[in-house]
């Protein structure tokens, strides 16, 4: 093609026409520029298309990685939920408001106590912020989950200066309680992998002992800061982690959509 535009402007040179040369000059010059625009624009929309291609991809890993999040807070918030309800009518009961036979007692008092720690990922969310793709994201959805992530690290610093101010116990004041109340859950059978160990009989109750200690007052103070701690982290999962990230889900689900 180069060669033919070449013997063009060489045979106008020859015949000595001077003005049509310019103007062929000029009118090549021109679809040059057009053909390196046209170049650059073919070159623009694959970059486009390979942003949004890997905008589409991190967004669907990170509504794979909430949706397992959702999963795993659905199922701590019901069993969480649960643990409460026993931890709240015994409670009613200490303070005369509530009636329980001693054998709903009992099992009230070993499942009151809930030992589940929630476990959610944030590989992707970490490993985009890392690598700069964070910021291929819309500011709505950026927002969403940097809330998000705030959310999640206040709550678990709040649970853990909780749980420290419940392990500081030197004289073995709340062990011995929680011992005397059989507040230890059952370990499901197919998690045993080693006989359970049975309570020492100097922690036995009569049903009327234990009846007794469940409505002491000291026993009410301790048992109602437990439950406290319990209930706020209830009410902080359900509205605030479980709602953010189905907030969150709902607008990667949008954006996606919007994509199609």
């Amino acid at each position: 093609m180069i060669k033919f535009f070449r013997k063009i402007r060489q045979s106008l040179l020859m015949e000595n026409k001077t003005s049509k040369y310019f103007k062929y000059a000029i009118g090549e010059i021109i679809l040059v520029v057009i053909g390196i625009l046209i170049a650059l624009q073919i070159n623009n929309w694959n970059e486009s298309r390979k942003l949004e291609n890997s905008k589409q991809k991190l967004m669907l890993a990170l509504k794979n990685e909430l949706v397992n999040n959702k999963n795993e807070l659905d199922n701590y918030l019901l069993e969480l939920h649960e643990s409460n309800s026993k931890f709240n009518k015994v409670l009613l009961y200490s303070v005369g408001d509530y009636a329980i036979q001693s054998d709903s007692l009992k099992y009230y008092l070993s499942e009151m106590t809930y030992g589940r720690t929630l476990s959610l990922l944030n590989s992707v969310q970490e490993e985009a912020i890392n690598s700069g793709k964070f910021e291929m994201l819309s500011d709505s959805l950026k927002q969403n989950l940097s809330k998000l992530k705030d959310y999640t690290s206040s709550r678990n610093a709040i649970t853990d200066r909780s749980t420290d101010m419940l392990n500081i116990d030197n004289d073995n004041k709340i062990v011995n309680l929680m011992a005397r109340l059989y507040m230890l859950p059952v370990i499901p059978k197919e998690f045993l992998i080693h006989p359970l160990i049975p309570t020492h009989p100097d922690f036995l109750l009569s049903n009327m002992e234990l009846s007794a200690l469940v409505k002491d007052p000291d026993t009410y103070l301790t048992l109602n800061k437990i439950y406290l701690m319990y209930a706020a982290d209830e009410v902080w999962v359900k509205y605030g982690l479980v709602r953010l990230t189905d907030k969150t889900i709902a607008l990667i689900d949008k954006e996606l959509n919007t994509h199609d």
